[in-house]
Formats: C-alpha cells, sequence, structure tokens
C-alpha cells in the first residue's frame, strides 16, 4: 500500500510536463502541498477537506438541468438574511428569522440553482487540492465524473441574463457571464489536475461539452472593471485547460479588455481598485491572482510591483482587529482575516516577503490556518500576540486617510465616487474602538432588497452631512492636509461640489483616545444642514425629548421611533463605553434628532456577533441656515 501510495505521489509531478507546457501547479507546489500535508497543520487541512468532500456526497451530486440565476435574490425581502440552502428542497427556501419557507418564486428556485453550481465549484476545487496532496485517484475520478455531468448538460443551457432574457452580460450555467467565468477559474484548475486518469474520449467530451462553448462565451463578452477582470481569468483558465495561446493571449493584451488594460485603467497608483471598498478590491484582486498563478506555465510573470501594492495597500489600512470599514458597495465583515489564503500564495510569490508574513501572523491570532492554499506555502508561521503597530496613512489616489491611536481607529472617506459601485458620502467617518465600530460604515444590504437603494446607497445612512434633505452628487473630494503622528494624527478634507453652492470641509484631530471631528458648510444661501453619525450603540442623554415623525424625503422614513430635542447650548451623551460632547458656534439653537433604523445588514460576516442590534441609530444634528460649522468631541 505504502509502495502504491509512492508512485502516485511521484507520479503528479510527471502529469505537467506530459501536458505540453500547460499546467496550474509547478512540480514545486506540489511538493510543497505533499510536504505541508505531513505537517500537524497540513495534516488537519486534509482531514477538513475529506470530511466537506464526503459531506458534499450525502447529497445529489447530478448537475442541476435548469440554468441559474442571481445570487442576489436568494434573500428574504423581509428580513434581508441570506436563505438557508438545502439539496432537497429547491423551490422552498428557509429563513431563518421568518421561521418558514418561500415557496412560489421563480427568481428564488434559479437562485438556489446558482447556490448549487457554487456548492459544486468548492466540491471540485477540494477535491483537486486533495489529489494533489494525496495522490489517491478517488478524488480525480470525483473531478472526473462532476466535469463530465456538466459537459452533457453546458450545451444545452440557453444564455440568459438574471431576468431570464437574452442580454449582453449573460450566461450559461449562471444569469451572468460573472459567475460563469469566476466558476472557470478554478473548474478548468480542478480538471487539468484530474486530466491524467481520463481517456482521450472524455477529455474530448469535456472540451467539446463544456471547456470550448465557455471560452466562446466569454471571448463574446467585452466589459470592463471587475467583471472584465473575472473574464479574463476564466478565459486563461479556459485557454491553459485547451491549450491554446490564442485564447490566453487575447485575455491578457486586448488593447481595450485584457488584462493588462483592466489594471491600468482600474488599479490607483496607491495599490487600491478604484470601485472604492475593500470588498470590490479583493473580489477582482482574487481574479488577478488566479490568471498570474494560470500564465507561469507559460513562462510570464505577472507578480509585478503594482500587484505587490494591490496586497499591501488594503494591509495597511486595516481596523487593528483586521476588518475593514464596509464602504460603497461593501459587504459588511470584510477582513484580512477572509483573505488570508491570498497572502499565502503572496508570501510565496514575492520571495518570503516580510510585510506578508506579518499579515499571515495577525490574520493567524484570529483564526486557524484551514484555507487549502496554506498547503501551497509549507512554512511554519511564528505565532505573535501583539495588535499591528501599522502608522496613521493617506491613500492619496483611492481617497481616504486612516487615523490610528494604539487599536484606535479613524477613518475619513474623501476620493473618487467609485463608478456604478459608489455611495454619495463625501467626507464621511467611521470610528474603531479597536473592538468594534461605534460610528459605522455600513456598506450594502443583498442587491435584491429594496432597501439597498432606497436606504444603504442614501447620503443619509452615511456618518457626513446631509443637505436640505437630498444626496450629495457623484463628486470627488480633496486632501487638503494629513499629519501621522505617534499617537494618531490630522486630516483636513474637502468636497467642494457635493452639493451646488455648498462647500464643505471636515478637519479630524485624534490624540490618544481623543477624537475632534470639526465640519464645516459655507453657502450665500440658507439650507437644510443635518450633520449625521451612525452609531451602532443607541446614544443615552441626561434629558428627555419628543417624538417626531421624519417625512423630508423617502430616506427619512426608514428611521423609526425618531425623537428630538431642542438645543443652544452644547449637548453630551454616552455611546457604549465612549462620550461625546456636541458644540455649535455662538449658542446657536439646533435640533438633535435621535431614531433607529436599519443596521449592518444582517448576514454580512461573522463580526456581526460583536454588535448587540440589527439596527444602526442615526443622531442627526439639524439647523437651517447659510453656514454651518460644528465641533464634536469624542473619548472612546
Amino acid at each position: 500500500m505504502r509502495n502504491r501510495l509512492l508512485l502516485a505521489l511521484l507520479f503528479i509531478p510527471c502529469l505537467l510536463s506530459a501536458q505540453n507546457g500547460y499546467y496550474f501547479f509547478t512540480e514545486s507546489d506540489i511538493s510543497q502541498i505533499r510536504s505541508a500535508a505531513k505537517t500537524e497543520w497540513g495534516k488537519s487541512i486534509i482531514e477538513s477537506l475529506k470530511d466537506t468532500v464526503e459531506a458534499r456526497r450525502e447529497y445529489p451530486l447530478t448537475v442541476p438541468l435548469l440554468e441559474g440565476g442571481h445570487i442576489h435574490d436568494y434573500f428574504c425581502p423581509e428580513h434581508k438574511v441570506r436563505f438557508s440552502f438545502d439539496w432537497n428542497k429547491p423551490e422552498a427556501h428557509y429563513c431563518s428569522q421568518c421561521k418558514h419557507y418561500w415557496t412560489g418564486n421563480k427568481r428564488y428556485d434559479w437562485a438556489w440553482v446558482n447556490v448549487a453550481h457554487t456548492h459544486n465549484y468548492s466540491y471540485l476545487r477540494n477535491c483537486m487540492y486533495l489529489y494533489l496532496a494525496t495522490g489517491e485517484r478517488v478524488y480525480a475520478e470525483y473531478i472526473r465524473n462532476m466535469m463530465l455531468d456538466y459537459a452533457s448538460k453546458y450545451l444545452t443551457y440557453l444564455e440568459h441574463d438574471t431576468a431570464r432574457k437574452v442580454g449582453p452580460w449573460g450566461g450559461k450555467m449562471f444569469g451572468q457571464s460573472l459567475d460563469e467565468s469566476a466558476w472557470a477559474s478554478d473548474a478548468c484548475r480542478a480538471y487539468m489536475v484530474a486530466k491524467s486518469i481520463m481517456t482521450p474520449e472524455e477529455i474530448k467530451e469535456i472540451e467539446k461539452g463544456y471547456l470550448i462553448p465557455c471560452s466562446q462565451l466569454l471571448l463574446k463578452r467585452r466589459g470592463t472593471a471587475n467583471w472584465q477582470v473575472w473574464h479574463n481569468s476564466g478565459l486563461i483558465a479556459l485557454g491553459v485547460a485547451l491549450q491554446d495561446d490564442n485564447i490566453i493571449n487575447t485575455a491578457l493584451n486586448d488593447p481595450e479588455c485584457g488584462y493588462h488594460a483592466q489594471k491600468e485603467r482600474y488599479v490607483y497608483k496607491d495599490g487600491w481598485w478604484g470601485e472604492g471598498s475593500p470588498t470590490y478590491h479583493y473580489y477582482p484582486l482574487h481574479a488577478i491572482i488566479l490568471s498570474a498563478d494560470a500564465v507561469r506555465c507559460r513562462n510570464i510573470n505577472l507578480y509585478n510591483e503594482k500587484l505587490y501594492k494591490m496586497l499591501a495597500a488594503p494591509a495597511a489600512g486595516a481596523y487593528a482587529d483586521l476588518y475593514f470599514p464596509a464602504h460603497n458597495d461593501g459587504w459588511y465583515g470584510e477582513s484580512l482575516i477572509a483573505q488570508v489564503s491570498l497572502y499565502e500564495i503572496a508570501y510565496q510569490r514575492y520571495n518570503n516577503d516580510p510585510f506578508f508574513m506579518n499579515v499571515l501572523q495577525q490574520c493567524y491570532r484570529y483564526t486557524s490556518r484551514t484555507a487549502a492554499e496554506a498547503l501551497e506555502n509549507c512554512i511554519e508561521i511564528p505565532q505573535i500576540r501583539s495588535i499591528p503597530s501599522w502608522p496613521s496613512v493617506h491613500f492619496e489616489n483611492t481617497g481616504y486617510a486612516v487615523l490610528r491611536s494604539d487599536a484606535r481607529t479613524v477613518v475619513i472617506k474623501y476620493g473618487p465616487h467609485g463608478g456604478g459601485h459608489g455611495h454619495p458620502d463625501k467626507l464621511s467617518i467611521s470610528v474603531h474602538n479597536g473592538d468594534k465600530e461605534i460610528v459605522s460604515d455600513m456598506g450594502t444590504c443583498a442587491y435584491g432588497v429594496p432597501a439597498f437603494t432606497k436606504w444603504y446607497r442614501k447620503t443619509l445612512s452615511h456618518s457626513t452631512l446631509s443637505v436640505d434633505a437630498k444626496d450629495q452628487r457623484e463628486s470627488t473630494g480633496k486632501l487638503l492636509s494629513f499629519k501621522a503622528r505617534k499617537n494618531g494624527g490630522e486630516v483636513l478634507a474637502e468636497a467642494p461640489e457635493a452639493y451646488p453652492g455648498v462647500r464643505m470641509n471636515r478637519k479630524l484631530v485624534l490624540k490618544k483616545d481623543k477624537l475632534t471631528d470639526i465640519y464645516t458648510a459655507l453657502s450665500d444661501n440658507e439650507h437644510l444642514y443635518d450633520y449625521v453619525l451612525i452609531l451602532t450603540e443607541k446614544p443615552v442623554f441626561g434629558q428627555a425629548g419628543e417624538s417626531i415623525n421624519l417625512n423630508d424625503s423617502p430616506a427619512y422614513s426608514y428611521i423609526k421611533d425618531a425623537v428630538i430635542r431642542k438645543q443652544s447650548s452644547p449637548i453630551s451623551c454616552k455611546v457604549g463605553n465612549a462620550s461625546l460632547v456636541i458644540h455649535m458656534p455662538d449658542k446657536q439653537e439646533f435640533e438633535v434628532i435621535i431614531g433607529e433604523a436599519p443596521g449592518i445588514p444582517p448576514g454580512n460576516g461573522s463580526v456581526l456577533t460583536k454588535y448587540d442590534s440589527p439596527f444602526c441609530y442615526p443622531l442627526i444634528i439639524r439647523i437651517k441656515d447659510k453656514n454651518f460649522k460644528i465641533r464634536t468631541e469624542w473619548k472612546f
């Protein structure tokens, strides 16, 4: 038995050269995987992968006959939580909040198929790593059997978009070519790893039934931004699987849509992706890493300085607990911890870079080393206990600044809108006390939920200034000054074009446990100014208020149980363990409004366990005047 296993393990690297120089894993990669699988932490990963594969095999393995829909439709419309997936109930979808199944909605049924395809992708990927690590033929057979099933169904799927119509961005398996390309990016890797156990007839069947028609579909999809980056990743993977350099060259070098063109257009000099959120940074970055790994077999090195910056920049902008503010259409709960697998690869590809080692060490303070990609990085990672000592920093091109004092972090966002995923929130802030946010940017809920456009994408749901109960215009602010200090720092930014005729600026000064926030707006005309702080805990005031119904615009109707207080002197309150005092100049009369509104979107990350309530608590300071100036002093 031992000899047979040894022969199997020795045989895998030989397959690489037998495929005419087209492969996804080098001999060195496979050697690393096999060695890592013998370590204690590697054995744990292998056992977890085996358990996951066996758990999947307890349910039907037959590929769905129905085309898939849109993942954002797989959410309860009332509670905004994702349905609980059940292999045996493709037409009944359980909401953990409603405690019942939703039926009779085709969009939910189509979205179920989307989730089923995603589970199958994970199954293929897990089998791939198990075959590479153990040489056990059965895992290659699992890949072969499922790929043959997909090849028998793929040609029967009709091209369609998320509305079940023929559109320019539709897929076949999925309602979006975006999902189609992401699936292909990993399915092709699994196919190539298992290809050695397939007969010529089986290879031909998979090529004709899936690989070729999928490549033809994606070659027709000429988009931009994260969509095209994933299209290119899928095409590169398909090109390697089909041993077709023409496909690879198109994906890399097309002057309008190719890999290089997209990176040149959308990656800022400071390393951030141009759509302006951590979620929409890591999403294309994942595709870029897959592309860079795939073309190594063609002697093409894409691991350059720009890709290094894409990996390093977000790490430099994280909170002390390694989570991120959920800027723009970012899903709440995005973190370095969730992306640790990318840094396992980055550490290898960038010659054991010490910064990436520090990122790995920080991540493994919070989570176990369970990612399959860790098998490719066969090193021991020394444990550390200290929080990251990264300094205050600003990202000039992306347009946000991070002030740090020990574990405390304050972020201001002032830069470009962020394209189709941008929010109207110039000069908005987030405040993190080292454990959790106390002033939050909530990001977004699922795109199919009404509150997505009616609340989460409104200026009112962000900690900035709203003028005349309207949303800010799409605009770009400007950094006026930034100073980093050992125990904090200060930043001054302006947004002169967010509202016509209103010039706004905001100054933040963080020193040890104190934050001073000065917000100014100047105009020649009178306006209704609402300075908003989106609090994660209900503030406690010393004096009572009166109930009020807010109907200034539709977005205000999302704020319930509102209470108003009228003031002409500084007002203070407690927010959890933090305290704040709000000052207006010259005893100017102002209104203080507090209410309850939809908070951090449910289901958006395990970080939600840190928060006691599914609501946020907008604190609004309101005046009607030509000019506005407020000073808020925090201690936290």
